[in-house]
């Protein structure tokens, strides 16, 4: 199945305030932001690993970061 998404780019930087507000839930609807971030920088990306989802509100502020930065490139 051929789902339509933004392809997946290591090229653009989220901004660290963002970074540290992002939540996620899991199945049973508890959410928990990411862990290891310091000074806006994210130290340890095993917090980021496991099956959860963003929230709808850490969704959109994403959209917005890696929308701009594919009307940059275009």
């Amino acid at each position: 199945m051929h789902v339509d998404a933004t392809p997946v780019s290591f090229e653009t930087t989220i901004p660290g305030n963002l970074l540290a507000g992002l939540t996620w839930r899991n199945r049973r609807g508890q959410t928990r932001g990411p862990k290891y971030v310091v000074d806006g920088r994210l130290e340890r990306s095993v917090s980021l690993q496991g099956f959860y989802r963003l929230t709808p509100e850490s969704a959109d502020e994403l959209a917005k970061v890696v929308g701009n930065a594919l009307r940059t490139v275009a």
